[in-house]
């Protein structure tokens, strides 16, 4: 074996060591009978937790409910950002540069103050407790990450081939189609798969702006973690990370289809 892919081998397997480590963690805890201390395996295993946790009267809607927030989140987000990234990718001026600026302020403040001035906001507008209000405060701290991804794809495929479309006689909607799309698709699943992750995490925003009433994984997840319930809340965290990948690699086939990104021989 060559240096270069024995550094490449020892690099994959401490990277893959340190991502098989914790989640190995959460299927002991959530699979725990017995694990005292200094046994370094649980001594027994059972399934209660688990049947606590499916049992529980919200577990399958607060499933639904963070899929269906997370997918109009990432709908709503791309829809924004497509045009929105277009625009600003190629300005020059301070002016609309500053624009671009203001729409990372989501990153930049407190999640907390943003979730509770924008409450009463929404309190105005009787979009509190529902899901098109709890999809919007999602949009609202998703569109950065669309926006920053978007923008750098915009600009690394640059304006030449639009205007090449445009030149032959191509319509904006047919070169959006034929041109910018299948070029930018990279980038828009990859935006895609970012924002839906941040939406299901969305812990604060969903409180407070769901009010108590629609229910979704972190919401459930988080009091056991805080209590102390390392159990049930790996079995939580489990279920999360499955929900997550397979609503990734569901906008993945969407959006990029069956066979985008495999070689044939």
């Amino acid at each position: 074996m060559k240096m270069g892919k024995r550094i490449s081998f020892i690099f994959l397997a401490i990277i893959a060591l340190l991502i098989i480590l914790p989640l190995s963690l959460l299927f002991f805890w959530s699979f725990n009978g017995k694990w005292m201390y200094p046994t370094v395996f649980p001594e027994q295993y059972t399934l209660k937790v688990l049947h606590q946790m499916i049992s529980e009267t919200n577990f399958f809607p607060a499933i639904l409910n963070t899929l269906v927030i997370a997918l109009g989140a990432t709908i709503g987000s791309l829809l924004i950002a497509l045009p929105a990234a277009r625009y600003f990718a190629f300005q020059k001026k301070w002016s609309q540069r500053f624009v671009e600026i203001l729409i990372y302020l989501p990153l930049i403040l407190p999640t907390i103050a943003i979730t509770t001035s924008s409450q009463i906001l929404f309190l105005r507008f009787h979009l509190t407790g529902s899901f098109s209000g709890i999809i919007l405060i999602h949009i609202y701290f998703c569109l950065p990450y669309a926006m920053q991804i978007l923008l750098e794809s915009y600009r690394k495929m640059g304006e030449g081939y639009s205007i090449t479309a445009y030149t032959l006689g191509a319509g904006s909607l047919r070169t959006f189609r034929l041109v910018t799309w299948p070029l930018l698709r990279p980038g828009i699943i990859t935006s895609a798969s970012l924002v839906f992750i941040v939406s299901c995490s969305q812990y604060l925003p969903t409180f407070f702006i769901g009010g108590g009433r629609i229910v979704t994984l972190p919401l459930l997840l988080l009091p056991y973690a805080n209590n102390g319930r390392l159990g049930i809340a790996s079995a939580y965290s489990l279920i999360f990370l499955g929900c997550t990948i397979v609503g990734v690699f569901i906008l993945k086939m969407m959006i990029g289809g069956m066979n985008h990104g495999r070689k044939y021989s």
